[in-house]
């Protein structure tokens, strides 16, 4: 025999060995098992279910139907007293790997879930994974990567510079304080992790705090954990294609005063500027969720510039008016009354800066 395949022979059998000790290990530890069972000895001791979550991305928060999508890890840990071994016995193996359907699981659900109505509703609140991690001392380590869509009352005063503060709630279904005891686990800082979540979608996370609330139901305690996600709108998109267009329309709609009513535009650009604050209030009005209880301030302001934009129409209207009926008058009796023209010209004239060029007029009538 070849030496050299010695080395391989010896690995390839030794990874066989180990294979079939950790069958043996599986039956052993699965034969008498009941996963609808709690994993303790005693009826009355309590688990203890070590929960953990992070987000790893912001989706989108639809501000339409108020629902925040985000992908999660949940890493929940807990000691199963049917599961342990000696390692001296099953050659020094210190963990396996099971299906989740085989072993007892916590049966955490998101309690906040918004259905998407195209699938299995009640699954897409479960905290569900394939495997589970299981070392000789017990302890069960089982990690879950999800989507989760959850229903987020959104804000909208200030928007489009806008901040939401969302919540992720999860508890068990079933066991309450007494069975099963949640404890939270602190997510170190990465800034690396952060870095990453800011530079997706329209949204940046600023802080997600976590907090352990207490119900009371029937008597009984239920332990309900609560993760507050606060985030921020990146509001560089509406700046360029809402915010300053809007300012423009505005000074627009300021220079149609010192327009001449000889041209005959101040009613055109007035109607055009009208419809163009239209559009940015549909525009507006698609993005923010169809409630009565907060109104964006940018619709506010787009409403009062529109009925600024209507007077300035209907004010335009009566001075053309005007100036047509005054060019048609030829004779004397077609003068303004005494009291309109001392009014205009003596009252009015300081409030309007107007009274030089009054004063102008009134000295080339008398040298005519």
């Amino acid at each position: 025999m070849n030496r050299n395949l010695l080395p391989f022979i010896f690995i390839v059998s030794v990874s066989y060995v180990a294979g079939v000790i950790e069958q043996q290990l599986i039956r052993k530890l699965l034969t008498y098992y009941e996963p609808s069972v709690r994993p303790v000895f005693h009826a009355q001791s309590v688990v203890n279910v070590l929960f953990r979550m992070e987000i790893t991305q912001l989706f989108e928060l639809d501000e339409k139907t108020q629902i925040l999508i985000t992908s999660v890890r949940v890493e929940q840990k807990w000691f199963d007293e049917n599961l342990s071994w000696n390692l001296t016995e099953y050659g020094g193996i210190r963990g396996i790997r099971l299906p989740s359907n085989r072993i007892w699981l916590p049966d955490s659900y998101v309690y906040n879930a918004a259905f998407d109505l195209t699938g299995h509703a009640p699954a897409q609140a479960i905290v569900h994974g394939p495997y589970v991690m299981i070392y000789y001392t017990g302890e069960v380590v089982f990690p879950v990567l999800m989507k989760l869509r959850t229903t987020c009352k959104v804000n909208i005063k200030y928007f489009p510079f806008d901040r939401q503060v969302c919540g992720l709630k999860f508890a068990s279904w079933i066991y309450d304080t007494s069975s099963v005891q949640y404890e939270l686990v602190t997510n170190p800082n990465d800034p690396q992790q952060t870095e990453n979540l800011r530079n997706s979608g329209g949204w940046e996370i600023l802080d997600v705090k976590q907090g352990l609330v207490w119900l009371i139901k029937n008597n009984k305690t239920y332990a309900e954990l609560v993760y507050g996600v606060h985030i921020r709108r990146r509001p560089l998109y509406y700046i360029f294609n809402v915010i300053i267009p809007c300012a423009m329309l505005s000074c627009l709609t300021c220079m149609s005063f010192w327009l001449p009513t000889s041209s005959g535009e101040k009613v055109t650009l007035g109607l055009t500027c009208f419809v163009a604050f239209s559009v940015f209030m549909l525009m507006v009005a698609e993005k923010v969720p169809a409630t009565s209880d907060t109104i964006p301030t940018i619709g506010i302001y787009l409403t009062i510039v529109m009925s600024l934009t209507s007077v300035s129409v209907i004010m335009a209207v009566i001075v053309a008016n005007v100036y047509q009926y005054a060019a048609m008058c030829t004779s004397e009796k077609h003068r303004a009354p005494r009291w309109l023209i001392k009014f205009a010209l003596i009252y009015m004239s300081p409030l309007l800066h107007m009274q030089n060029k009054v004063k102008a007029i009134l000295s080339q009538k008398v040298s005519e």
